[in-house]
């Protein structure tokens, strides 16, 4: 059986909320992991519903790298277009560890925008 990109979505908001509530930091931790994998999950889930977004191959943000200058994020209520153009910013940087949570933010920030989510 295979879920939507809204209803991987919907779960990881529910563990995020879980994990706010949580006065133990191990399992506010654990619980925030698994909400990071079901938001990577709905990514994944929409990625192959739009031929226009590719697969990232993510063994090349392994290696460490130092920043030029950081980008700032758009705000979380920005349009679609100020986050694809953060994304192509964020892209255009040395693939390193420290850049891999920021990309993966914005490509769920695109996916919830072209599903109506926000």
């Amino acid at each position: 059986m295979r879920f939507k990109p809204e209803q991987h979505f919907k779960m990881a908001d529910r563990l995020s909320c879980r994990a706010l509530h949580e006065t133990d930091f191990k399992r506010k931790a654990e619980l925030e992991g698994l909400a990071r994998v079901f938001r990577r999950l709905a990514v994944r889930a929409y990625i192959t519903t739009d031929a226009r977004i590719v697969r990232r191959n993510w063994s090349e943000f392994n290696g460490d790298a130092t920043f030029v200058g950081f980008i700032d994020p758009p705000s979380p209520w920005d349009p679609l277009e100020k986050w694809e153009d953060y994304l192509q910013d964020l892209e255009k940087l040395p693939p390193s560890k420290q850049l891999r949570p920021l990309v993966e933010q914005a490509e769920e920030a695109i996916v919830r925008r072209k599903l109506g989510l926000l």
